[in-house]
């Protein structure tokens, strides 16, 4: 679609990262359809500016432009560049929160990052697996650990040979209801009725992700516990399956011994004359290794 000389400079003004600017110059070229234009105009902009500088919030907004008159790039402002820089074996992953933060935050995924990278190296995973390796190392060869700040799971860490996602776990305090309905509302897996005391949650099905608490207007729910979901032995593609779940909602902490167990399932079963991956090593010793490697450093 064409674009106004106006509009195209103000897509440029907005200091955003490159993925999100994309996103809004699609957003534009959206508005201007509904309006029945096949031009962009400065209107058009106005108003995705604008759209998008409400989903963001004035906090958010301020740190982007903040970094952007310290003359910070899209490279400076991504630490997933730092930490898969280096020649390495293992892949970290982390959600979009990994910019400037996001709403529905239940953990901080660049302090998370920076920690794994610190504990593989010193695992010296990428040692182990080439040593392992027979045949040339491709980039399927890596072992990825994915991050993301909250239930939606936007790296997909299910998938991925160990996937970390921020968890809460929603729970009725003696504040008063409102009644005004938001946690039924924002219950994606619709989940949450209200009776005349308040909420009525079915925690057979709640995925903790935290947006009932992060909506209530009275503080009627709060969360009885925080941290993160962890799971094991995922993978995409030809062999595709969901990791399988250590812990529902476990301190961040938990990582680290998890992780260590993780390279030592891979030093112990890893097959040296055929091509391996992790989830066939899960697949083949089940989970209990991993149980046993937190009850022998006293993490369980």
């Amino acid at each position: 679609m064409k674009w106004e000389d106006d509009a195209q400079e103000m897509v440029k003004a907005i200091p955003v990262h490159d993925i999100i600017k994309n996103l809004i110059i699609i957003w534009a070229e959206k508005l201007a359809r509904k309006n029945n234009r096949d031009m962009v105009t400065i209107e058009d902009m106005s108003q995705t500016r604008d759209d998008y500088f409400e989903h963001f919030g004035p906090d958010k907004i301020a740190k982007i432009q903040k970094a952007r008159e310290e003359g910070q790039s899209d490279e400076d402002l991504d630490p997933e560049k730092a930490l898969n820089k280096d020649p390495a074996l293992y892949t970290i992953e982390l959600c979009h929160s990994r910019f400037f933060g996001c709403d529905r935050d239940l953990i901080n995924v660049r302090e998370i990052g920076k920690r794994v990278k610190q504990k593989m190296e010193e695992l010296k995973i990428t040692d182990i697996l080439a040593d392992k390796a027979c045949e040339p190392l491709m980039p399927h060869s890596t072992f990825t650990i994915s991050i993301s700040g909250c239930s939606n799971i936007c790296t997909a860490s299910e998938s991925k040979e160990v996937g970390i996602h921020g968890t809460a776990r929603p729970v009725l305090t003696e504040v008063e209801c409102s009644q005004c309905g938001s946690c039924v509302d924002t219950c994606l897996d619709r989940i949450i009725t209200l009776d005349d005391t308040g909420p009525v949650i079915n925690y057979d099905y709640c995925k903790v992700c935290g947006d009932c608490i992060r909506v209530c207007p009275t503080g009627t729910l709060a969360a009885s516990e925080k941290g993160c979901r962890i799971m094991v032995g995922g993978a995409f593609g030809r062999f595709a399956q969901y990791g399988k779940e250590l812990y529902h909602i476990a301190d961040t902490d938990k990582i680290f011994p998890i992780l260590e167990a993780c390279v030592d399932l891979v030093k112990k079963e890893w097959a040296e004359d055929h091509e391996d991956h992790f989830s066939f090593v899960i697949n083949r010793t089940g989970i209990s290794p991993i149980f046993e490697h937190l009850m022998k450093v006293g993490k369980l």
